[in-house]
């Protein structure tokens, strides 16, 4: 007499169950494409969440008070550690900030010099020729408008969606769990909080990560002798949060930069910045991975790219996380399925193998 083995629910479940849930799946990923926007203030609100959670939980262990209070006193801590690096270094950074935009210009210039850039600034003046003049100066400034204020408001959302999901956690992710049906919540439930775990390990040691470069960044400028250094490294530290993307962009400010002290100061700022990545990739990236997800630098790459083209600037801001998300969901939701699949198959043919024998 053969053995029926019995599996998990998915192994259970009927082909058409599987088909209707995956339907159900594509259509809640189109439904969030259609509302792209809203999902990105979403994600980061919940980011905004982990982060002031950590620093709660780091408050509770310290002084015995609800989760409310130590929220608050989280917020008034970090907000008191920006307003006084703001009154350290923040007027000499926001005027080399300003510096640098202003000095932009002038290295295009000089740029203009070695490489004959002639031939694009003539295209580009015949692109606006041909283009319909004002109207189509007030309709870049009306868009410029556009996504400034919806930036701003997004800004302003995800922060106060952060601070209510601070406050009380527990009440949203139950609330979560209730639209699982009652055998998938456990798993669920583990599912969220390996999540958790992951970005909120991921999310401090990228603020790590974000201090040390901007810090080696902004010193080593200083030692070559680079005019607005501390700018230079504080447009770094912000762009690290950007994988791969954000050194790039970060860079190239500080070569044009440089083009007023001579090539030779160009091509030690690039030296610079590369090997404050090889530091970066040898040391930070193995700390940060091992406490949150491990991710091969050609997802991480791709990742950026594919989130981008779905959810635009934002989805660029935001793709690593997303990927650590990606990664934890596919270890905990998919991989243990296709083992016990495997496992399964395997059973089945050592049982027909053994019954063969039998006979």
């Amino acid at each position: 007499m053969s053995k029926t083995t019995r599996y998990g629910p998915l192994q259970n479940a009927s082909a058409f169950t599987i088909g209707l849930a995956l339907l159900a799946t594509i259509a809640a990923a189109l439904s969030l494409w259609q509302v792209q926007g809203l999902s990105m203030v979403v994600f980061a609100a919940i980011l905004i969440a982990i982060l002031l959670n950590a620093s709660a939980s780091a408050v509770r262990r310290v002084v015995p008070v609800g989760q409310t209070v130590a929220v608050i006193v989280s917020i008034v801590v970090l907000l008191g550690l920006f307003l006084g690096t703001i009154a350290v270094i923040g007027t000499r950074t926001v005027t080399e900030i300003s510096q640098v935009s202003a000095q932009i210009p002038a290295a295009i210039n000089r740029l203009d010099t070695w490489i004959d850039l002639g031939s694009i600034e003539t295209w580009i003046a015949e692109r606006i020729q041909s283009s319909d003049g004002a109207a189509s100066v007030l309709s870049g400034v009306s868009g410029m408008t556009r996504i400034v204020l919806s930036a701003a408001s997004g800004v302003l959302l995800a922060l106060a969606g952060g601070l209510f999901i601070a406050i009380n956690p527990d009440c949203y992710r139950d609330g979560f769990l209730r639209f699982l049906p009652q055998r998938f919540r456990a798993k669920g439930g583990q599912t969220l909080a390996a999540t958790g775990e992951a970005l909120r390990a991921w999310l401090l040691g990228q603020l790590v990560s974000m201090l040390v470069v901007g810090t080696l960044t902004g010193v080593g400028l200083w030692l070559l002798g680079v005019p607005t250094a501390i700018g230079l490294g504080v447009i770094a530290g912000l762009l690290e949060f950007v994988p791969y993307v954000g050194p790039i962009a970060s860079a190239i400010p500080a070569a044009l930069v440089a083009f007023a002290e001579g090539p030779t100061t160009v091509l030690w700022v690039l030296l610079l910045y590369v090997g404050i990545q090889q530091i970066e990739g040898a040391l930070l990236i193995p700390l940060i991975q091992r406490e949150a997800v491990n991710l091969p630098p050609a997802v991480t790459v791709f990742s950026v790219v594919a989130f981008g083209i779905l959810f635009g600037p934002a989805g660029v801001l935001l793709a690593a996380p997303l990927t650590v998300v990606a990664a934890v969901l596919l270890r905990q939701l998919w991989f243990p399925y296709m083992d016990t699949g495997k496992a399964a198959e395997s059973d089945s043919a050592s049982a027909g193998t053994s019954s063969g024998v039998r006979r």
